[in-house]
């Protein structure tokens, strides 16, 4: 078995605007703007840069530094709901105009997706820490959908990822993304995969806590069984040795979570250049200790699948003959 990442990366631009009266206008000269990349991209569909779609933004004025260990405050920007209709220009309806502090203090931005995400929280006053919201995996993988998320840190107006006022933010994919591909044991062999389950997954709704790094999930739902989408491909990887089991919208959507001895299942046949059925049922595999899915990573399982029948083999034997047995046979 083979863990595989694949990452990707797209750019846009995007307007930004809006007003508040926390920080004195005049005293400003340099508006909030924003810039947009999605990061590592995955799927199911997988959420890149050209169907990002609308997206709401959270920004709170703190310190220099923030790092978790101190009260978040009020809100500068309060869910502020950028939009689109094409994925390629984002505006906003607020009135407001956001400025970049003047003084020596810095501005933590949080960003997600707003047909997703609809109970964004900080700590409450008084209380440290990041913001947190709870998402939930579908137990149906057609309907599982690839989640983002953005968190810049610290920033102000003269910080790197900051052109003329306007933050580029990097939005990353915070589940897992898990794919299959299989080698064939015997190559003289057809195989046809008909399924893939994995079972004893955690899954349900879980509480996702943004962080300095990837943010963290507390995933507490009850262990199900994911069936995977199987669209086997007829041709080889190139410059590989396997072949995928599923295309790009196949993957797996799912809560990072360790995944020590969980089973996968592969129901398949194999087929011989004759058309004798070899093998037709399940083989198991069992994913080995400190096997984890970690905060945004692609992983392709690539399954060795053995013949799975018993061969047909000839051993030639010649038997003595027997001594002769004189037995009266009478006629009928």
């Amino acid at each position: 078995m083979k863990k595989i990442l694949f990452a990707a990366v797209a750019a846009l631009a995007i307007t930004g605007c809006s007003q508040n009266e926390e920080i004195e206008k005049a005293a400003q000269t340099t508006e909030i703007g924003f810039n947009a990349i999605v990061k590592n991209t995955t799927r199911a569909a997988v959420t890149n840069i050209k169907n990002l779609g609308n997206f709401k933004v959270h920004s709170y004025i703190t310190g220099t530094t923030f790092d978790g260990s101190t009260e978040l405050g009020t809100a500068y920007m309060n869910g502020v709901l950028f939009e689109t209709i094409d994925n390629t220009t984002w505006t906003t309806s607020d009135t407001k105009t956001y400025y970049w502090p003047s003084d020596a203090k810095s501005v933590q931005f949080f960003a997600y997706p707003s047909t997703l995400i609809s109970d964004f929280s900080i700590p409450t006053a008084g209380t440290s820490g990041y913001p947190s919201f709870n998402y939930t995996v579908d137990n149906k993988a057609d309907k599982q959908k690839d989640l983002v998320v953005a968190y810049e840190s610290n920033k102000t107006a003269t910080s790197e990822g900051v052109n003329a006022g306007k933050l580029t933010l990097n939005f990353k994919h915070i589940l897992s993304r898990i794919n299959f591909a299989y080698i064939p044991g015997n190559t003289n062999l057809t195989y046809t995969v008909t399924a893939v389950k994995i079972a004893d997954i955690k899954g349900g709704t879980a509480k996702y806590t943004f962080s300095a790094s990837n943010g963290a999930w507390d995933v507490t739902g009850e262990p199900t069984e994911y069936t995977y989408t199987v669209n086997q491909s007829p041709t080889l990887v190139e410059n590989k040795n396997y072949y995928m089991l599923g295309g790009e919208d196949a993957s797996l959507m799912l809560f990072p979570q360790d995944v020590t001895k969980k089973v996968i299942t592969v129901t398949y046949t194999s087929q011989d250049g004759d058309g004798v059925q070899v093998f037709s049922g399940d083989k198991t595999v069992t994913l080995p200790d400190n096997s984890e899915w970690e905060v945004g990573k692609n992983i392709l399982y690539i399954l060795t699948l053995p013949a799975g029948g018993t061969e047909m083999t000839v051993t030639p034997k010649v038997s003595e003959w027997n001594t002769a047995e004189d037995k009266d046979q009478t006629a009928q």
